[in-house]
Parts: structure tokens; C-alpha cells; sequence
């Protein structure tokens, strides 16, 4: 069995989302399948769940968010289920008006949609997230309450299903992970599920030696060691959530991080310190706030992390220098 899980530009658009299809047809295991709230692309040039935010902020935008939800389900789906999806859609606009302070469930409904459309799409189960996973006040999983919950709704039976990430509960209200999140609920059905693998779709070809939006002529780091990505993900390299590396390290469940756009061809492997094929050399340079993060490893000497004070007008042409010249040391 393997978890599958498709970031925000995976489904964004009516194209993307057809192509999310088509990697899960194409793959004959048992899967489940996290998704993330539309994203960016094309045309849309906000995130859903910013845009959810700015709601709660008393924006006026509710419609605006919804209608971007109702067009994905008049494109992607049959008249029977976009009946069914518009009265999904009517009792959210209704839930959110009736508790227009309650931040978490609100953030919340970005995946709480797009996992109802995207099980409507493959006519697989929808398991609502907050039925299953158990947040801590901390941000974290609790992962044995959360595993007791698999138990007593018999998730393994359920299998195929969607799900969406980012949210759960806590105290029997809707509770929600730091930004990123989707990846993380990917990382904990991984290891209370016991997946053979974890694969998480974003817009890049894996892990990249730099930003790719950013910096020309970027590299694929094909395989890398958990240690090595819980570095990477502290420093400032967003692909993955933070939380991610040691848990699945800690269960010994591998990682690939692989491109909706591009599947199958180029991608990221994680495993645990003992593979063999993860003491190649690599870098990355990525950004955590006003700083440029060197995060190498050369000669099979321990991983080394650098940092260098930037300025937003200096800061892209910065990190391209810098990117460049790491590319002719290696």
C-alpha cells in the first residue's frame, strides 16, 4: 500500500487535477491519497488557503473562494456529482457564516473541498481528516491516539480513499498543522499504515539544488539520506514540511518526492542513513528569511550548513552567484 500525496498546483486547475488522475490510474497499488488546497497557477495567482485567510480576516471573498471550487467540479465532474458537490459547497458557505471566528476550521476547508472533489473525480471514499487525526496544542500528531483512530474506523478496509491534509482535531474542534501540512498527514498515514512508500507530488522535479523559480540551470539531487532532508527542511528548503524527516525515518518508510508535471522521470529518493546510495556528495541553497543557506555535503564528510546575510534588492542575484559557483565545485 502506498500514500500518495498531490500539492497545491497539482490542484489547481481542471488540467492539473486531470493530470493527478492519471498518476493514480497508472499505479495498480493500493493507494491513499492526501491532497492539498488549490494552489497557484495559470491564472490563479493566490493560494485557496490565503485566500482563507484573508476570509477570516473579514475580507469579503467567500464567494470568490467557493466559485473557484464550483468551475474545478462543473469542468472535472458528471451532472450526478456536481449536484452532489454543490450542496457540499452550499453547507460549507453555510458552516463558515455561522462561525466566522473560528480560524482553524475555516483554513481548514481549502483540503476539506478539494479532498471531496478530488474523491468524486476517481469515485474513491472520502475520509474527512478530522474523524482520524488527533493534533497536539503544539502543532504535532499524537500519534498514538491518532493510531487508535485508524483502528476504530477501520481505515485499512477503506483503502482507496482521499483525504485531505493540513487539518484534524483536537477536543472535538477542527484544528490545524503549520503551513504545509498536507505533507506532514502524508507522513503520519505513511507510518501508521505501515505504507511501503510515501510519494509526494509537488510542481518540481524532486529536490532541487536551488529554488527553481529563482535560479537557472538547477540540478535534481537524486537521493538523499532522512538526516540529510530534516537539514534541509530546517534551513529554509520548502518542498517538504519540517516534521516529515524524522518521522518517517523513525518508522523506515522511504520518500519520493516526484513532479505531477513530469512523473516518473526525474525524482528525489529519501531513505533512512543506511542506505549505501545516499553518501553521494550534493548541496542546496536555499533562503530562511533575509539569509542564504548553504546546506553541502563533500567527500562524505558530514552534512555543513552556511549562512550569509542578503538584501531583498541584492538577494536573487545572490543566490544565482552563489548557486553557480557551488555548480563548478561539484
Amino acid at each position: 500500500m502506498e500514500i500518495v500525496k498531490f500539492g497545491g498546483s497539482s490542484m489547481a486547475t481542471p488540467t492539473t487535477v486531470k493530470l493527478c488522475r492519471d498518476i493514480v490510474a497508472s499505479n495498480p497499488q493500493p493507494q491513499v491519497i492526501v491532497v492539498s488546497a488549490p494552489g497557484k497557477f495559470g491564472i490563479y495567482e493566490t493560494k485557496v488557503t490565503d485566500d482563507l485567510i484573508r476570509l477570516t480576516k473579514g475580507a469579503p471573498i467567500l464567494d470568490i473562494i467557493l466559485k473557484r471550487f464550483n468551475d474545478l467540479a462543473r469542468e472535472l465532474l458528471s451532472t450526478k456529482q456536481y449536484d452532489d458537490y454543490q450542496k457540499i459547497l452550499s453547507s460549507t458557505r453555510i458552516a463558515i457564516l455561522e462561525n466566522p471566528t473560528d480560524y482553524n476550521f475555516i483554513v481548514s476547508r481549502g483540503e476539506y473541498l478539494s479532498a471531496q472533489l478530488f474523491a468524486m473525480y476517481l469515485n474513491y471514499r472520502f475520509i474527512d481528516a478530522y474523524d482520524i487525526l488527533v493534533i497536539k496544542p503544539d502543532a504535532t500528531i499524537d500519534l498514538s491516539a491518532t493510531k487508535q483512530r485508524i483502528k476504530q474506523q477501520h481505515l485499512k478496509q477503506q483503502i482507496p480513499f482521499v483525504i485531505g491534509g493540513f487539518y484534524g482535531q483536537r477536543d472535538g474542534k477542527t484544528a490545524i498543522f503549520t503551513r504545509g501540512g498536507s505533507d506532514y498527514t502524508g507522513a503520519i498515514l505513511a507510518v501508521l499504515m505501515h505504507a511501503s512508500i510515501y510519494k509526494n507530488y509537488t510542481d518540481t522535479n524532486g529536490i532541487q539544488t536551488a529554488n527553481p523559480h529563482l535560479v537557472p540551470n538547477t540540478q535534481t539531487i537524486p537521493c538523499l539520506d532522512f538526516d540529510s532532508l530534516d537539514i534541509l527542511t530546517h534551513n529554509g528548503a520548502g518542498v517538504i514540511h519540517e516534521n516529515v524527516a524524522k518521522l518517517l525515518e523513525a518508522y523506515r518508510v522511504p520518500l519520493r518526492v516526484d513532479n505531477t508535471f513530469n512523473p516518473h522521470q526525474v525524482f528525489t529518493e529519501i531513505h533512512s542513513t543506511r542506505c549505501r546510495h545516499c553518501q553521494h556528495n550534493f548541496f542546496c541553497v536555499t533562503n530562511k528569511e533575509q539569509h542564504i543557506v548553504i546546506v553541502k555535503k563533500m567527500h562524505g564528510k558530514p552534512v555543513t550548513v552556511q549562512s550569509f546575510e542578503s538584501t531583498p534588492q541584492h538577494f536573487v542575484a545572490d543566490i544565482q552567484l552563489i548557486h553557480q559557483s557551488l555548480q563548478k565545485q561539484l
